[in-house]
């Protein structure tokens, strides 16, 4: 694998990671929400985080491209 790739495969790999412990984050923000009564506000946490791991999905399927 020449640099360009190897960059590439680091910075994917590090971005999975990232969005993995934000997405974390956001569910314990969503979690205080609902704990102060702001329902419609832990919802739409709730599905900022889902889609953030369906996002962190495409990017685990690109990084398993790379790597093929």
């Amino acid at each position: 694998m020449d640099s360009e790739l190897r960059e590439l495969d680091a910075l994917l790999e590090y971005l999975v990671k990232h969005n993995a412990e934000h997405a974390g984050e956001i569910m314990e923000l969503a979690v205080r929400a609902k704990g102060l009564g702001r329902t419609p506000v832990y919802e739409d946490l709730v599905r900022g985080v889902d889609l953030l791991n369906s996002s962190n999905e495409r990017l685990k399927a690109a990084l398993a491209g790379l790597r093929a």
